[in-house]
């Protein structure tokens, strides 16, 4: 079993998770039985601001010949001069039926809050269907098509709204595997299928390379849209992030 620790530093913050990644928590090699690994942060300021920010983050995986399971949850708080600025929950699971070489059947739930971001709170339960192909030992295609209906309940100036819906959920993942590096390029696009014109769209870079046999350098690359997004926010958001991962 792998636990690997990993300092994250932020470059610009985003609210709640609209679309999740769920690439990124994959297990990234075959190995059968159980995986984890954790996520801690913490940042500290002092002197004409007081801030403290924590975050910890579980992922596990477990699988054997035809089957996977993962899980990851994720929890954060904020203060500034005593007054709490964030206070965030997210949980996500998903069961994977290998049934041929390149197609795959996914089940999954997920349930998120961030009320800070005018998010009461989010749940949803999904299926879908996932491709796979090799083009060689070095590049790998990955294409998904799905369905999930959510509930979310967003509290805006103390009213409270609430909202059912189902939404196609559709994405495509790209690996390339380089001399002295990795290279990933995800896109996911989930319009709803009760009202088309409301669209959520996520694309990702990332690029990770190798310090050590245990030390790996993450640069990551992120933009979101929202055609219908909570009160008070933005309908696109871009993020950068730099991850130093240490394996032991």
């Amino acid at each position: 079993m792998r636990f690997p620790l990993l300092a994250a530093f932020s470059l610009l913050s985003f609210t709640a998770q609209a679309i999740t990644n769920v690439e990124e928590k994959r297990a990234g090699d075959d190995q059968l039985g159980w995986s984890g690994k954790a996520e801690i942060g913490f940042d500290a300021e002092s002197g004409n601001n007081e801030k403290r920010k924590w975050n910890l983050g579980l992922n596990g995986n477990w699988q054997d010949d035809n089957k996977r399971f993962f899980t990851w949850g994720n929890r954060s708080y904020e203060s500034r001069n005593g007054e709490r600025t964030d206070d965030d929950t997210f949980i996500h699971s998903r069961l994977v039926l290998n049934r041929r070489d390149t197609w795959s059947e996914e089940f999954y739930a997920q349930y998120e809050r961030d009320p800070f971001a005018a998010l009461a709170h989010r749940a949803l339960i999904g299926a879908g269907m996932r491709y796979q192909h090799a083009f060689d030992e070095q590049t790998r295609l990955y294409q998904g098509i799905g369905l999930f209906h959510e509930e979310v309940r967003e509290r805006v100036l103390n009213e409270d709204n609430s909202s059912q819906l189902t939404r196609l959920s559709l994405y495509t993942h790209i690996q390339w595997k380089l001399a002295y590096s990795k290279l990933q390029s995800t896109l996911y696009f989930q319009p709803s299928v009760d009202e088309p014109s409301d669209q959520r769209a996520l694309w990702l870079l990332a690029v990770t390379l190798p310090l050590g046999t245990h030390t790996d350098l993450k640069w990551q690359w992120q933009s979101r849209w929202d055609t219908r997004p909570p009160e008070g926010t933005e309908y696109h958001n871009h993020q950068t992030q730099l991850k130093l991962v240490v394996r032991f």
